[in-house]
């Protein structure tokens, strides 16, 4: 699997330590993935399911809007997320155009690698 870095590849292990779910869905294992990026997963307090919904807990404020949270990420960051979350759950709020004209090689690697695990070909193997 492709990871940016050693932390984040602790961070998904660990998301997937704590969330067994991860392990055999592929939604929630590709969400888990995307969150995992270091960046995203110290602006979600390295809890994104505190809520105990999914991975997206954190993204979503308490009246249904963006988070202030989610509104910090540069936007490369925010499409990432937002790609995600379409793939964790179909949410519609996400521009395959708009993303690729602002992610860079390593996001652009994370969409790949996120996109691989949901459809299935990433197995958890720890």
């Amino acid at each position: 699997m492709y990871f940016v870095n050693r932390e984040h590849e602790v961070n998904f292990n660990e998301l997937l330590s704590r969330y067994p779910i991860g392990r055999t869905d592929s939604q929630y294992r590709a969400g888990f993935y995307v969150v995992a990026h270091p960046i995203v997963y110290d602006c979600c307090n390295m809890d994104p399911a505190s809520d105990g919904h999914g991975p997206f807990d954190w993204y979503f404020a308490e009246n249904g809007e963006l988070s202030e949270v989610f509104a910090g990420l540069s936007y490369g960051f925010q499409c990432i997320v937002k790609a995600g979350l379409n793939m964790y759950n179909n949410q519609p709020d996400f521009s395959l155009y708009l993303a690729l004209g602002n992610w860079d090689d390593e996001l652009f690697s994370v969409f790949v690698e996120a996109c691989e695990i949901r459809r299935g070909n990433r197995k958890y193997r720890k």
